[in-house]
């Protein structure tokens, strides 16, 4: 890493570092999000879905660190998700809310019925128990900054579980059956079969970062639904060892790069506008606010 960061980034265009879930996004998103959204205080909201998962999260940290009941934390969060406002500019967001919170369903896994929601937590909550089994000492909240060859900003992360090594929560919420092929209207969103790609990226930050202090750092991605809960391991995941756990790090840093490359070459956010072209048609571009959606269309609007 360059010692001797060109301030352009931060006083420019509001980049300070690059984070694994913006290198999920193509450019024009992100850079959209950073550069131009937030210094205009327009943030993009949370839906259902990922208050859920940050829900599931905190309830599973209730229990093995805060050392709280199940109940009692169910209830706690449970009253966060009742009192959670969907986006106002999604129909689907409210029907999503509104599965979590009431869906019923039956696992014929692990033989549980329940809400949506109430599955999913107590799924997750087994296989985090179970990933961590046998480990000494685990916290949450830790934060990770980690420097990658040629690049002049960091990428910055938050651990959700830290243990000898990394131990990643994702949730997978039902999805809306738009082709009615269900009476109750929705589908099990399936766990995946193997990591999937954008995760992967995201432990690899933190087993990069606690490598620093440790040779052996095993990696964990836990999965969880209404149906039942995967645990991806380093020790027998392909995806997770250290050779793709490095590929993906390289991914990260090209990413980074481009972007870092672009910021320089534009020097102005209206000159970064005039070489990154948007795609308002990308899947990512949907849970947007009209407010998001009519600044973007403006600020390109004036170069174009």
């Amino acid at each position: 890493m360059d010692n001797n960061t060109d301030p352009i980034y931060g006083n420019v265009f509001n980049f300070f570092h690059h984070s694994s879930s913006g290198a999920n996004r193509p450019n024009d998103l992100q850079f959209m999000e950073v550069s131009i959204a937030r210094p205009a205080k327009i943030f993009s909201l949370a839906n259902a879905p990922m208050i859920s998962g940050k829900l599931a999260e905190t309830h599973t940290k209730n229990v093995l660190l805060e050392h709280q009941t199940e109940t009692e934390s169910f209830r706690s969060v449970l009253a966060e998700l009742q009192a959670f406002k969907p986006l106002s500019y999604s129909e689907a967001d409210s029907k999503k809310q509104d599965i979590i919170l009431n869906g019923q369903y039956v696992s014929d896994e692990t033989g549980d019925e329940d809400t949506v929601f109430a599955l999913t937590l107590k799924h997750m909550l087994m296989a985090v128990k179970e990933a961590v089994r046998g480990e000494n000492k685990v916290v949450g909240g830790q934060w990770a900054s980690v420097e990658m060859d040629g690049l002049e900003l960091p990428y910055i992360g938050e651990l959700d579980l830290m243990t000898r090594g990394v131990v990643e929560l994702k949730t997978q919420w039902p999805f809306l059956d738009k082709a009615k092929t269900s009476k109750r209207g929705w589908k099990v969103n399936s766990l995946p079969a193997k990591p999937k790609p954008e995760h992967v990226w995201q432990v690899a930050l933190y087993w990069k970062w606690m490598k620093n202090k440790s040779d052996n750092v095993p990696v964990k991605l836990v999965y969880a639904n209404c149906k039942s809960f995967r645990i991806f391991s380093s020790e027998d995941c392909e995806q997770l060892s250290d050779a793709s756990l490095n590929d993906a790090l390289n991914h990260l840093r090209v990413v980074a790069k481009t972007r870092e490359k672009l910021m320089k070459k534009a020097g102005t956010v209206k000159g970064l506008l005039e070489i990154v072209m948007p795609d308002f048609g990308h899947w990512m571009w949907r849970d947007k606010s009209p407010e998001f959606k009519q600044l973007a269309e403006k600020s390109w609007g004036e170069v174009l």
